[in-house]
């Protein structure tokens, strides 16, 4: 029961969780062309924080609309330092485009993908979009899960398509329809009021969140009274952002939503929950479906399996081939060191932060075997000792104290194998 309570209280991820030495720089340019972005933006700041202490590489993208620059740190370089000397360089930079959007400078968070969910069927992109909002508030409201994107689904745009006959009557131009849509479709606010008895907040909520809504807009009033709304004028609709990115899932359009862990979060406990609401989500549906994409868990389950089956298999052949030559007495004592070090070695992860993920399962697979090498030789030197006529304690102290160099030779040419690992950098 005990060696269980320190199993169940470990937590899992794929990989060994490091803290990520990366900085990123986002600056949004509406418009622009990815050579604009490029020339206006990326290089700009890649010049300004070029020879900053604790910057090991700067790489980019620039896109359409939108810049990124990259900075990975020195493995010996303090976060905070860099990061607070990276946004005064870019903060110093006085020369970015009039259309180009503040930078946005940010450390990237540790998250791991646990898996994805598709959701498909015979319907439209906006009822998928319905259905994956809705999932998404059902799996964040679980107390696994905090962190779910979607992915697919483009943002609504809304269009005005003026025609220059209808400016000309009205004496407009295009300038004037866009000023007013700009002054009037926003929310507002305008301080407050005290009184004795309550506080009056004054605000001004006329932003529009359908296209429908935009119909009854005024665009100028007369002086004889009449107004000239914006449906008056314009042919409003409600529409995807082009994008070219579509996503198809068994020939069908599909909306995906990614599920990623944080540090404090736990894989198979993310996996768990996010399953049990796709099947929730199968039994109350028939339009639309849900499937499990890229389920991470996958190969740390298998390993866990097998970590399993090699420690009940190795325990059965210990127990059967030391009770078949020598005694029972001596194979169950032989059999008890394993689940006993492994309790020592969940112990001593809980403390150290470390998790039971792909790399740590592979290294208790190979000490199982290791395990059971040793306490062989170590239990069947002790009962040799025994057989000469010593007493069970002084054959036991006797037989140990023996096989204490060779044992330990053992581990330590092990230990020098793997220890180069150790000293690797970097993201798996």
């Amino acid at each position: 029961r005990g060696l269980g309570d320190v199993y169940k209280r470990q937590k899992y991820s794929f990989f060994p969780e490091t803290r990520p030495d990366i900085l990123n720089v986002q600056v949004a340019y509406p418009g622009a062309s990815p050579e604009e972005v490029e020339e206006g933006v990326v290089l700009k700041i890649e010049e300004a924080i070029d020879g900053l202490e604790g910057i090991e590489r700067v790489t980019s993208v620039s896109r359409e609309n939108f810049g990124s620059v990259t900075v990975e740190i020195t493995a010996d370089a303090d976060m905070d330092d860099v990061l607070r000397d990276v946004k005064n360089a870019v903060d110093r930079i006085n020369s970015f485009p009039l259309g180009s959007e503040k930078p946005v400078i940010f450390e990237q968070k540790f998250r791991t993908r646990a898996l994805s969910i598709v959701l498909f069927g015979e319907t439209d992109l906006y009822n998928l979009k319905y259905y994956a909002e809705r999932l998404r508030d059902r799996l964040l409201a679980t107390p696994e899960i905090s962190q779910v994107e979607i992915q697919g689904v483009p943002r609504l745009e809304f269009s005005l398509e003026v025609a220059e006959r209808d400016l000309r009557r009205y004496g407009l131009t295009f300038r004037e329809v866009a000023d007013a849509v700009g002054a009037e479709n926003i929310n507002l606010s305008g301080g407050k009021i005290d009184t004795r008895d309550e506080e009056i907040l004054i605000r001004a909520n006329a932003r529009s969140y359908y296209a429908k809504e935009l119909a009854n807009l005024v665009v100028r009033g007369n002086a004889d009274g009449t107004i000239i709304s914006l449906k008056d004028i314009a042919t409003i609709r409600e529409r995807w952002e082009d994008v070219p990115d579509k996503t198809y899932f068994n020939g069908r359009t599909a909306v995906v939503l990614n599920i990623d862990k944080t540090r404090e979060e736990d894989i198979l406990a993310v996996a768990n929950a996010a399953k049990a609401l796709v099947d929730e989500f199968n039994d109350t549906h028939e339009q639309v479906r849900a499937d499990v994409l890229d389920d991470n868990t996958v190969s740390l389950r298998e390993r866990l399996s097998v970590l399993i089956n090699n420690g009940l298999i190795g325990l059965g052949l210990v127990i059967i081939a030391l009770g078949f030559f020598l005694n029972l007495r001596l194979s169950f004592w032989v059999s008890i060191g394993i689940p006993f070090s492994f309790a020592g070695m969940f112990i001593v992860a809980g403390f150290a932060g470390i998790t039971i993920n792909v790399i740590s399962l592979f290294g208790m697979i190979v000490v199982v075997g290791i395990l059971v090498d040793d306490a062989i030789v170590v239990g069947e030197n002790i009962y040799a000792h025994y057989e000469k006529g010593k007493s069970a304690l002084q054959a036991a102290v006797d037989g140990t104290r023996e096989m204490v160099g060779p044992v330990t030779t053992s581990v330590t040419t092990t230990i020098v194998a793997f220890l180069p690992f150790f000293f690797l950098e970097g993201f798996l």
